[in-house]
């Protein structure tokens, strides 16, 4: 991963965001960085190689009726997500499925708060 890219992960090593939609809040975004391994070998000794860190993000809504929406890869699109996350979130907004969210982040107090309840 080049500077730019490793340095935009970091904006999101462990970020919350307060989500709203048109009727006030939803739910909250929530990012960290994970490193995966590429495994090789035989399946009784495997071996781990080629550690690469991604993106980790999941919104956790409100309504409990509402399931989670989760991607644990920043190249791969989910059935929910338009559009290349890190981007649409700079500008401020999450658009899943038909309906766009704003996005406040959350820092200091308010954002240890959230995490508590809704981080990994």
């Amino acid at each position: 991963m080049d500077d730019a890219g490793g340095a935009r992960l970091e904006t999101y090593r462990r970020r919350i965001g307060r989500l709203h939609g048109a009727d006030g809040p939803v739910g909250h975004l929530v990012t960290r960085v994970c490193t995966h391994w590429e495994t090789v070998g035989p399946h009784s000794f495997p071996t781990y190689v080629n550690p690469e860190e991604r993106l980790q993000w999941r919104v956790h809504f409100d309504d409990p009726a509402r399931s989670d929406t989760f991607s644990d890869d920043q190249d791969r699109c989910v059935d929910l997500l338009r559009g290349h996350e890190t981007d649409a979130w700079e500008a401020g907004v999450l658009e899943l499925d038909t309906q766009t969210l704003r996005i406040e982040w959350l820092d200091g107090p308010d954002a240890d708060a959230a995490w508590a309840t809704n981080g990994w």
